[in-house]
């Protein structure tokens, strides 16, 4: 079984949030959750969030975490994230076109006392045709995956993609229909 308490508060230019998950004040242990959302001008807002999980009363976890978002203009977002000390996630997102949008990803994870240190880039776009959605996705594991996505009548559609790991030399193909009501 699962609890979940939140509670949230908007201001004009801020938004405050607070979480429990699963949380018992008896032993202390539980999920706690506490966020702040600040746009500083129109274009540029700024985050944290604190993490406090106890999955037992003896062992205990914090995390902060901490975004960034700048929109310098309705067709562009620059975005980044912490996700704790280790990980850095970077993006960004451009409206090439009324059809047309592309983006781009970086994420950097570092752990010193694993001896772990990675990156992930991936890039990918949108094209939006009369009647079909085209979808491409390639990253720096050599990964390339497409999507066509054919609308063939209100709320049904026909949907083909593949995906070529070139380092694993693995190949998916997949076929699908989507039925929305």
């Amino acid at each position: 079984s699962m609890l979940q308490v939140e509670g949230e508060y908007t201001g004009a230019d801020y938004t405050a949030n607070v979480k429990a998950i699963n949380a018992s004040p008896v032993d202390g242990t539980g999920i706690y959750l506490a966020s702040y959302l600040q746009s500083l001008t129109s274009k540029l807002s700024v985050g944290a969030e604190l993490l406090y999980q106890s999955p037992m009363a003896e062992i205990q976890e914090t995390s902060l975490s901490l975004a960034m978002r700048y929109q310098p203009s309705e067709d562009r977002v620059w975005a980044a994230q912490t996700q704790g000390s280790n990980m850095l996630t970077t993006s960004y997102w451009r409206k090439v076109s009324d059809k047309c949008e592309a983006g781009a990803e970086l994420v950097m994870l570092n752990v010193p006392t694993q001896d772990r240190r990675e990156a992930s880039c991936s890039a990918g776009m949108k094209y939006e045709f009369a009647a079909s959605t085209f979808r491409a996705m390639a990253d720096n594991f050599g990964k390339v995956s497409v999507l066509l996505e054919e609308r063939l009548a209100p709320g049904f559609s026909f949907i083909v993609s593949g995906e070529m790991d070139h380092f694993k030399g693995e190949n998916k193909f997949g076929l699908g229909f989507n039925l929305e009501s």
